[in-house]
């Protein structure tokens, strides 16, 4: 069975299991199928860095890489360690361990007998560099005396201080694998070198949890309930690599894991962001003090996995609920990206009350994140993020109240992928057009858009203030079509004529342009910037046409400009103000309403 668990550097040179070779050392053999010692600058520097570092913190411990090993036997017929993974990092604390003069193990190449005579007599009078193992060692050791005689510049005690706590404190995660066949170790071996994949958290936990499952289990039952674990494990994954559910529960999570489980157990560990492996050293930290006080593997193993399922099934519940789906995606999707492993322990709390409770608790979190907005004072340009929030929220509920619909949901996988902003209902007159063939795709595409029109009649009361350029430039469809025409036919643009006129039409069209909430609408960034500067019926075909090429246009959005809100009996070719009172209207009723409930 396949052994993991942590050991101090003292540790892994030598320990009370060490043979009584004639050296007395631990030996590591490197085997053939390794490749040689091929570490450079950085990779030295970086890790006698990272040493220093932890020195100089009030950090416990510092982990290092995992070693890979397997059993095996010295030329003596005494145990010894084949090196499956991890080889670069032995040789360098080996190198480094002989400048400082405290070496403790030994290293053997199974096939290079003089790396291996170079590597244990290693000091700055025989450097080599008439071989590539030779020169990389040699490097190492120029490197590590540079290194260390910056340091005692400044401090005369620096290196007993460092081989004190590399010895002591530092550790590396120890995997021992139980294999004896040379081509499963070489698979082994491919599998951490040739792709490039190192032992991930999730990987060393679920070794750890299996390896300590076995209680008073025979080997069949061991077998049994091992595969049973692996087979709940890979049904957790499936389902958490699932966009929609993982978007739900995760939002903008910046984190993208290599096994998504890891959440789980960052969770179960209250670790926001795995690094140095902090996620399994907690596990095995647990393991180690629950046994202290008297539990067996087997159960502590047992008990965790439990919670591990508990956990995942709270998340599924909360998925397969409809308005807990709502509420934690609306959440989750407004969140703050470094504390989403906190907001989802607090909700795994909360969640242990009855389930009507746990809905009252998220909307009491929701109604607090907009509590500061004024559905009167909203303006565009001011506390934008906030209005996307509330225009996010007015979409979700306005999804989650169609329960005659239950598999209709808001889609947060299209959401959180995409950087989102607020549109204008009615274009901004702001922004000229200078350029020709822009002008001209505008005069094509506003042609197209009215072709249809034949009788256009503008409420007059639903004109806001004074209207003074559709009024006194008597602009009729007739008018705007054969100006267009006008324009076409031209063999250049005056471009000062034609933004004046591109101003006549969108007033004509649309309400008189301002910037609050009853004129904005949740779209994304890369749509949005291309609705700019044109007429409200040129807006809602190329926002058609973009929902039918695929594009996520959220319900509210599309509802507005298929006038879903107006009760008024006007044209569908403008946005007038009974139109911008209905939508306001519309999302006061909505947000109001979930307050009250």
């Amino acid at each position: 069975m396949n052994t993991i668990k942590t050991k101090t550097i003292g540790e892994l040179i030598r320990s009370s299991q060490t043979p009584k070779r004639k050296e007395g050392v631990e030996l590591y053999i490197i085997p053939d199928y390794q490749r040689g010692y091929r570490w450079g600058e950085n990779h030295i520097v970086a890790l006698l860095d990272d040493i220093d570092n932890f020195i100089e913190s009030p950090e416990e411990y510092y982990c290092l890489q995992p070693i890979v090993v397997a059993k095996c036997l010295d030329k003596q017929g005494l145990s010894a360690w084949e090196v499956i993974d991890g080889q670069q990092r032995l040789i360098t604390l080996f190198i480094i361990f002989s400048y400082i003069n405290k070496t403790h193990h030994m290293i053997e190449f199974e096939k290079r007998s003089e790396s291996t005579s170079f590597l244990n007599g290693i000091n700055i009078d025989n450097l080599k560099d008439n071989h590539p193992d030779l020169h990389f060692m040699s490097d190492c050791f120029k490197i590590a005396k540079k290194w260390f005689e910056q340091k005692e510049m400044n401090d005369v005690s620096y290196v007993d201080q460092f081989y004190v706590e590399v010895t002591k404190k530092v550790q590396v995660i120890w995997y021992e694998v139980d294999v004896n066949d040379y081509v499963k170790k070489i698979e082994i071996f491919e599998r951490f070198n040739i792709g490039k994949i190192p032992l991930t958290d999730s990987e060393l936990i679920k070794a750890l949890i299996l390896s300590k499952i076995k209680g008073n289990l025979s080997d069949r039952e061991l077998i049994l309930r091992q595969s049973e674990i692996s087979g709940e494990w890979c049904g957790i994954e499936k389902t958490l690599k699932k966009e929609d559910f993982w978007s739900f529960l995760c939002g903008r999570n910046p984190k993208e894991y290599s096994s998504r489980i890891e959440m789980i157990f960052n969770i179960i560990a209250e670790v926001n962001n795995s690094q140095n492996y902090t996620t399994y050293l907690w596990f095995e930290k647990y393991f180690k003090s629950q046994t202290e006080d008297g539990c067996s593997e087997y159960e502590i193993a047992k008990d965790l996995w439990e919670k591990i399922m508990r956990c995942f099934a709270k998340f599924n519940n909360w998925y397969n609920d409809r308005t807990t789906y709502h509420y934690i995606g609306y959440i989750m999707s407004t969140t703050s990206k470094s504390n989403y492993i906190e907001i989802i322990t607090q909700f795994l709390k909360k969640s242990e009350s009855d389930k009507a409770s746990f809905k009252k608790y998220l909307k009491n979190q929701i109604i607090d994140s907009i509590k500061e907005l004024n559905f009167e004072n909203v303006e565009y340009g001011v506390d934008d993020k906030d209005t996307q929030k509330l225009l996010l929220l007015f979409n979700i509920l306005t999804v989650d109240g169609l329960s005659n619909i239950p598999q209709n949901r808001f889609p947060f996988s299209l959401f959180i992928n995409e950087k989102w902003s607020l549109e204008h209902i009615h274009a901004q007159n702001s922004e000229q057009i200078k350029d020709t063939k822009a002008i001209k795709a505008w005069l094509e595409e506003t042609k197209l858009a009215i072709s249809n029109i034949t009788d256009f009649v503008k409420d007059t009361d639903n004109i806001e203030g004074d209207d003074t350029i559709y009024k006194s430039q008597e602009m009729t469809i007739d008018v705007v079509k054969n100006k267009i025409d006008d324009f076409l036919s031209a063999d250049s643009y005056d471009t000062d004529a034609f933004n004046m006129f591109k101003i006549n039409v969108i007033e004509m069209f649309d309400s008189k342009s301002i910037h609050t909430l009853d004129n904005l609408a949740l779209l994304t960034s890369k749509n949005n910037s291309t609705l700019n500067n044109v007429i409200f019926p040129v807006k809602r075909n190329r926002l058609i046409k973009l929902e039918k090429e695929g594009a996520f246009i959220p319900s509210c959005t599309r509802n507005v400009f298929l006038k879903l809100y107006s009760t008024s009996n006007n044209q569908p070719y403008y946005w007038s103000k009974s139109d911008k009172e209905a939508y306001l209207t519309e999302i006061k009723t909505v947000i109001n309403e979930f307050k009250k409930q």
